[in-house]
């Protein structure tokens, strides 16, 4: 049963991490005006009032192979539950 639990928060934590450079990848391409990355100069006449804030670190931290959860040490951790899973060991 802790398996299967498992594997859902896996596919969760992935479905946000898609989510994340979706969401991103979307706003570059349908709205990159309204985009400013942390920590960097806005100017309400171009970006307006509420800018999106990219924040640079939280995306970097996605593929930083020293970062706690990044992209590939969860699909490496999440394939390895999937091969418990299937019996085929590791």
């Amino acid at each position: 049963m802790a398996d299967a639990e498992d594997k859902a928060k896996y596919e969760q934590t992935l479905m946000r991490m898609g989510r994340k450079l979706q969401s991103l990848g979307q706003l570059l391409e349908q709205a990159p005006s309204h985009l400013v990355a942390k920590g960097f100069p806005t100017d309400p006449s171009i970006n307006g009032n509420r800018p999106v804030i990219i924040d640079m670190d939280e995306m970097k931290a996605l593929f930083d192979a020293d970062a706690a959860r990044n992209v590939g040490d969860t699909l490496r951790e999440y394939h390895d539950l999937l091969r418990r899973l299937s019996g085929k060991g590791g």
